[in-house]
């Protein structure tokens, strides 16, 4: 018998339970992880880390913890699963 593996179910967390230099942290990890291919435009690191925030706010990406990596990221919210999000 295959056994299933269970999958790993990550937790939103709000922007206002993180400090500044860790959501600074996970932006700058989240800017370099996704690449330099922002279309006709060259934006620096800090124009790139503005729409991050701006993102963030608008609930376009979150910052989620995996407990059992004990590690956050911020995730797309079409990359979250459904049951996340609620």
């Amino acid at each position: 018998m295959e056994e299933k593996k269970e999958a790993s179910v990550g937790i939103v967390v709000p922007l206002d339970k993180i400090s500044g230099d860790a959501l600074a942290g996970l932006i700058e990890e989240f800017i370099l992880r996704e690449g330099t291919d922002y279309g006709k435009h060259e934006y620096t690191l800090e124009q790139k880390h503005e729409q991050i925030k701006k993102q963030l706010v608008a609930e376009k990406i979150f910052v989620v913890f995996d407990p059992a990596e004990e590690s956050a990221s911020i995730v797309r919210k079409e990359n979250i699963p459904r049951t996340i999000q609620d």
